[in-house]
Formats: C-alpha cells, structure tokens, sequence
C-alpha cells in the first residue's frame, strides 16, 4: 500500500472518530450560533419594553445610574456601560463580570436601566434562561454553562472540528474541485448513496466557512490553556471612581471629532483606566468596525492618558479583534448575516449524516 493510500485510509478513520467523538456538539455549537447571529435584533423584538419606554423631557446622568448599579452589585470585576440608548425610547444596558467564587460559575450579568427615572427595568445572570434566553444561549454556546471548564473544553472541540475539516479534505480530495464546480451529482439510488453525496458535497462548500468558524472561536477562548486562568478571582469591595462619566464621554467627543462612543468599561479597583470605546472616523476596515478603538483616562482625575487607535495596532492586536468579527459575521449586513445563519447549520448535519454513515459502515 503505498504512502497516499494508508494517509486516505488514516484520515478516514480520524475522520470519522473525531465526528463520532464530537459530533453532539457541533450540532449543539451550530444551532446556539446560527441563532445569535440576529441576537440583538431578536433581543429588541421580543423585549418591547426594554426599548420603547416612555420619553420624559429630562434623563437621569449616566454617572448617576452608573453608581447606583454599582452599590447595588457588589463583588463586581469591572463594570461595563455596555449599550447607550439608540434614540429616545431606548434603555441602558449595563454588563457585570462577578467575582466567582467556584470555577463552574456564570460571571456575566445584565442590569437593564431607565434612562429617566434611574429605575432598574430588568436583571438577570447569564445562566438564568428566565430574565433572558439568548444570553443564556449566548454563554451555552461559548462555555456549554459549564464556567472555565466549559469554556476549556469549547475550545478543545473547535481543534478537534478543525481536524476533522483537514482529514475530511484528504479523504475528498479526489471530489473536491467537482464539488466546487457543480459537477460532483448527488445519486439518490439509496438512501446511503444520496445521504453521501449530500455529505461530501455541503462539506466542501461549507468548508472555509467552517475553518474560519472553529479556528476563531478556538482563538477567542485560547487563554484557558494558561493555568493562570483557572484561578479565581479574590472577593474585594467595589471601587467607585472619582471621575465623572458623563463629562469623560462628552470629552472624549472633543478630543477626535467624529468619534463614535459604543460602551464604557468601568473599573472596579483603584488604578485602572476608565476605557471609553468606540469607532475612531479613519476606520474603514469592515473587519475593524464597532468598539475596536479606545481612549483611556485616569479614573482618579479624569484626565486623558492616551489612545488607542485600531488602525495603527500591530497585526496581533488587529488580529484579535478580526477574529471576533469574523466569528459573530457583523461586519457585513444583513445578507451577510443570513449566510451565517444557513452556513453555521452546516456542522450539525455533517455530523448527524457522518453518523448515519458510520452506523450504516458498521453494519454492513
């Protein structure tokens, strides 16, 4: 048997077993993902009231509410005005990284805020399905709602699709061009035969797709291979920040006209910048929108103490940010998204039909 023959035969057998193996959570990272594709939309269409609030003719200062949410919410990592309101029916939206106190523990938290009477509108943890489902799903598919072993194991899996996309190229490789090209059939003679031909050719158009999928959500969740990760955080008090919030944001619109403020990260321990992040006006890379920038001021004085412009990062920095956008496919449209949502399906059938080919192999 020459070397090309036993690398297919190999191949196939790894193929196979890393489908076998792993199979149940490609389905399950497929079908959380291709729903949080449209997550904020689908968010504000069953949440009405979380984004068509009565108007007041005077808001409540987000300094103001940013305190309240903090001496209510003890035990808290950082502090994240996560969402301004979008126009003047809309909310705040606050995110909370919790101190854990055990590995397996959920440390995100939402906290929903009035704009005009400081009123909390709605809470809720990120494992809890009750105050909201998508997040829930949000952390399912990123840690399974298993904590930093979850998020761990998320990760190892996104290796192990990764080398069954690379040995399911070697096993094809004869059909893949025909694939591309349209030319591969699909012979429905039986059930096996069409469930094949079905497999192999969605696995070569869904390939890259799936490469840049797994390879980036592998990427964004690499840091748990550090022992340093898995050590929890000490409880301490909160630290409120002497600085104002509001002026920071008005400020940091003066400072580069045509900036674009998306959320503030708040610290919770003294000396740590406060970030305000955003879009800088020179960005143009589709893969570099949203909150990739920042400006960094004391939390004591309020003063500025630099920027960070995305444009002029190195490539590991631009990188980072890429990655996520390249995963989460908001960078593109709604077209776009639609191609994520049909796409990101495609792990769970090619799982559930190298199943059903398995079993069938087996039993002949």
């Amino acid at each position: 048997m020459d070397w090309k023959k036993r690398l297919t035969k190999l191949s196939f057998k790894i193929h196979g077993w890393a489908g076998l193996a792993a199979g149940i959570f490609f389905l399950l990272y497929g079908l959380s993902g291709s729903l949080l594709v449209f997550r904020h939309e689908l968010d504000r269409y069953f949440n009405p009231e979380l984004h068509n609030l009565v108007p007041a003719e005077k808001k409540v200062p987000a300094d103001e509410i940013y305190r309240l949410v903090l001496h209510t919410h003890p035990n808290l990592k950082k502090l994240v005005l996560h969402d301004f309101p979008r126009d003047r029916y809309d909310s705040y939206e606050f995110m909370l990284y919790k101190r854990q106190q055990n590995l397996r523990d959920n440390y995100l938290y939402f906290v929903f805020v009035n704009p005009y009477n400081g009123k909390i509108l709605r809470e809720g943890g990120y494992q809890e399905m009750a105050p909201s489902f998508l997040r829930w799903i949000y952390t399912f598919h990123y840690s399974l709602q298993l904590g930093i072993p979850g998020m761990f194991l998320t990760a190892i899996i996104g290796l192990v699709m990764l080398l069954s996309l690379i040995t399911g190229v070697v096993v094809y490789r004869k059909h893949f061009w025909q694939a591309l090209r349209f030319r591969a059939g699909l012979n429905f003679k039986s059930w096996r035969t069409g469930l094949s031909s079905l497999h192999r050719i969605i696995g070569v158009w869904a390939l890259l797709f799936n490469i840049i999928l797994f390879f980036t959500g592998f990427w964004m969740l690499r840091e748990y291979f550090i022992p340093s990760m898995w050590v929890l955080p000490k409880q301490q008090a909160n630290y409120e920040v002497p600085a104002n919030i509001d002026r920071l944001v008005t400020l940091a619109c003066k400072s580069i006209p045509g900036f674009q403020p998306i959320a503030v990260n708040i610290p919770t321990v003294k000396g740590v910048d406060i970030l305000i992040k955003g879009k800088m006006p020179q960005t143009s890379n589709l893969l570099l929108q949203g909150k990739a920038s920042s400006i960094a001021f004391d939390s004591g004085t309020g003063t500025i103490k630099h920027y960070t412009i995305i444009d002029e990062q190195g490539l590991e920095e631009r990188f980072e940010y890429m990655a996520y956008q390249l995963h989460v496919g908001a960078f593109g449209g709604d077209v776009l998204k639609w191609v994520y949502v049909v796409f990101g399906l495609t792990p769970g059938f090619l799982s559930i039909s190298g199943a059903l080919l398995w079993l069938k192999r087996k039993k002949r």
